[in-house]
Formats: structure tokens, sequence, C-alpha cells
């Protein structure tokens, strides 16, 4: 993005200075459209540079289920990137919010919150083995057939 700036103010100054120094109205409407041309040459290719790094990271399938305050589980598959956190996932997902997911702190799961202070319940998030995990959501790296679960404890 930075280069895309630079890219910009040098064309813009270039532009600038053609017309402060005498040249045609011809000149400087060439020298826009040749600037147009160039900046969007640019941004095609940050675009493509763009696709490419997320192409780069392999794709990869986990299993997450959440078990609600009334005992139902929901066992969902859902898609990410090798490596990806899983608070981004389940955020890209809709199963947390955003600001948790940053955090690293679950406190609401599907919509449905839960309230240590109010009632002593809380989300815990658990292993494929069942274990409860020893970090939180935004310290665990996904890899292809993990599985994961947040149960409503209390």
């Amino acid at each position: 993005m930075k280069k895309l700036s630079a890219l910009i103010l040098s064309l813009a100054l270039s532009a600038a200075l053609l017309a402060g120094c005498g040249a045609s109205a011809s000149s400087a409407t060439s020298s826009e459209a040749v600037s147009s041309e160039v900046v969007s040459e640019a941004v095609s290719e940050e675009a493509v540079s763009t696709a490419e790094a997320a192409d780069s990271a392999e794709a990869i399938q986990f299993t997450f289920t959440v078990t609600g305050a009334d005992g139902e589980s929901t066992v969902l598959t859902l898609d990410a990137a090798d490596g990806e956190k899983l608070s981004t996932a389940l955020a890209d997902a809709g199963i947390i919010s955003t600001e948790e997911a940053e955090a690293g702190f679950v406190t609401a799961v599907n919509g449905e919150a839960a309230d240590y202070n109010k009632d002593g319940s809380w989300w815990c998030l658990t292993d494929a083995a069942g274990e409860m995990t020893s970090v939180g959501v935004a310290d665990i790296e996904l890899h292809d057939g993990d599985s994961y679960a947040f149960t409503y404890t209390k």
C-alpha cells in the first residue's frame, strides 16, 4: 500500500511539474491518462500479489462443536488457512465476535452469553480429545483435520 501511495504521489507531482512548466493542455491531459494507466496497473499488480499471498496459505478444514446451555450440540465443518488462529476462523464464521476474537477472551458463542459473575457460567474450550486447552482461542493455530469445541459450563 505504501508503494501505491508513493507511486500516486510521484505521478501527481510529475503531472503538476509538467503542467506548471508550460506544457500544453493536451500534454497535461495525456500525462493524466498515462498516470491513470500506471496507477491502474499498480493497483492490479497489488491485487494479484495479495491474491497470490492468500492462495499460498494452504486451505484446510477443521471441525468445531458448540454445546449450548440447553445441552444441544452443533457440529460445524469450517474452512481456514493452515496456521490461521482459531479466533480468526471463528470470528470469520460468525461464531464469536471480532472484538472477542481480538481479545482472546470469549463470553458469547453463537449469540449465547455466559456470565461467570452473574451465575458462574463460562465457555470451556476443549481439543479433539475433550481436554480443556491450556491456551485460549487467539493462541491456537489451525491445521487440517483439527477439532475443537466450546461447551457452555456452569
